[in-house]
C-alpha cells in the first residue's frame, strides 16, 4: 500500500512541475515575494520609480536597471511605462527605509491600459494629478515659499478615493522635490501636535489664530455639489488650498478635470483663485 501512495505521489508531482513548466513560457521567473502596486511618479525617467500600495507604510521606490520587464505578459522596457499603471513586482528583500526599497528584483509586470488588469474607465493617474496641482499652487504667491522647513499634504478629503500609500507617495514626492520634510497632516493635527503658534494679534478678543512659521500647508477638497450633475465621462471637481497664515494663503476654486472614455487626464479648469 505504501508503494502504491508513494508511486502516485510521485506521478503528482511530476504532473504538478509539467503544469508548472508550460504556465511560465514568456511570463516573469518566481521570486519570493509578489506584490501589486500602482506607478505613482517616475515613469518618464525609466531609471527609477515610485510605488505605492495600500496603507500608508507601503510606498516604495525600485530602480529599473537590469530588471525584466513585461507588459500583459510579453517581454517589453522601460518605455512601456507610464504614471498610473497598476504593476506586480517581484522580488526578495525590503530595505527598510521610507519610501522603502525593493531589492533583488526578478521581474516587474505591467498591465496596459484598456487590459483586464487595467480597464480604465476611471480616475486613471490620479496621483499625477495632484502632483500637479500641488505644483501649480507652489507657484502662485510664491513669497509664501521660503524659509519652510516642512511640507503638508492633507489628502484626507482629497475625491477619487486614493490609497493611503498614494496619499503618502504624493507627499513624499512634492515635499523631497522642495527639500522639505514630508508630513500628511490636517491643520488640526498640525495645531495638536506644536506646529503652529498663536499669531499675536493687538486688540483682538477672539479664539486663538495660528500660523506656521516655518512651513506650509496644502489641501485638496471636493466641490459642494448644489445639485446633481450628469456626466458621460468621469470628471473630477476639487478646491486647492495653499496655507501659512490667516493673512498668507491661496485658493484655486472649482478646479474641474475631464478624463477621455479609455485614457488619462490631459490638462484642469480653475474656476476662480483667491488670494488672503
Amino acid at each position: 500500500m505504501k508503494k502504491v501512495l508513494t508511486t502516485l505521489c510521485c506521478i503528482s508531482v511530476l504532473t504538478l512541475i509539467g503544469c508548472g513548466t508550460n504556465s511560465t513560457e514568456n511570463t516573469p521567473t518566481n521570486s519570493s515575494l509578489s506584490q501589486r502596486f500602482t506607478i505613482v511618479d517616475g515613469a518618464d525617467s525609466g531609471e527609477n520609480l515610485i510605488l505605492a500600495g495600500e496603507t500608508a507604510s507601503e510606498v516604495y521606490t525600485i530602480s529599473l536597471a537590469d530588471v525584466p520587464i513585461y507588459l500583459d505578459g510579453e517581454p517589453a522596457d522601460a518605455t512601456a511605462l507610464e504614471d498610473g499603471m497598476p504593476v506586480q513586482v517581484q522580488y526578495d528583500t525590503i530595505e527598510e527605509t521610507f519610501p522603502a526599497q525593493l531589492g533583488n528584483i526578478a521581474s516587474l509586470s505591467a498591465f496596459s491600459l484598456g487590459s483586464q488588469e487595467n480597464p480604465g474607465g476611471g480616475y486613471y493617474d490620479l496621483c499625477g494629478l495632484y502632483l500637479q496641482v500641488l505644483e501649480d499652487l507652489w507657484e502662485k504667491d510664491s513669497g509664501l515659499n521660503g524659509g519652510i522647513t516642512y511640507l503638508s499634504v492633507d489628502l484626507s478629503q482629497a475625491p477619487g478615493d486614493l490609497t493611503e500609500g498614494e496619499k503618502a507617495a504624493i507627499a513624499w514626492i512634492f515635499a523631497t522635490s522642495h527639500e522639505a520634510e514630508s508630513l500628511t497632516l490636517t491643520r488640526e493635527q498640525l495645531k495638536e501636535q506644536g506646529y503652529l503658534s498663536p499669531v499675536d494679534m493687538e486688540e483682538y478678543d477672539g479664539p486663538p489664530v495660528y500660523q506656521w512659521e516655518d512651513g506650509l500647508l496644502f489641501k485638496i477638497t471636493p466641490v459642494e455639489q448644489e445639485e446633481d450633475t450628469f456626466y458621460s465621462l468621469p470628471v473630477l471637481e476639487f478646491n486647492a488650498e495653499k496655507w501659512r497664515t490667516p493673512l498668507g494663503a491661496y485658493y484655486l476654486n472649482h478646479c474641474q478635470v475631464v478624463w477621455g472614455e479609455f485614457g488619462s487626464w490631459g490638462s484642469y479648469s480653475i474656476g476662480s483663485e483667491m488670494i488672503s
